[in-house]
């Protein structure tokens, strides 16, 4: 981490600054995918809940909506690993300024 003499600000390294929003978007990604699929499975387990009575016309939709959720979720998950293995690859090839390989 360096300071810059005119603000007086750090300032990280563009591979510091490159690694870190990808690896913390993954994790979001990761962590969504998560809750979608608890979210099917919760509304698969309590088809009778206050949530299915509210808002579905009966209980029978709540199978439907909790296998989409989890669907989804799975999709979701499986988006999350690829995007984190595209930017593993993607840390991996790199060029110097003189055009050399890394």
């Amino acid at each position: 981490m360096k300071t810059c003499q005119a603000t007086g600000r750090f300032h990280f390294s563009k591979t510091v600054i490159k690694f870190m929003p990808n690896k913390l978007s993954a994790i979001v990604y990761a962590m969504m995918a998560l809750s979608y699929s608890v979210m099917g499975i919760l509304i698969m387990l309590y088809p009778e809940s206050a949530f299915s009575e509210r808002f579905l016309p009966n209980y029978r939709w709540s199978y439907y909506l909790g296998i989409l959720l989890v669907i989804y979720g799975v999709y979701r998950a499986w988006r999350a690993y690829t995007k984190y293995k595209d930017d593993e690859d993607d840390d991996e090839d790199y060029e110097y300024y003189d055009g050399k390989k890394g």
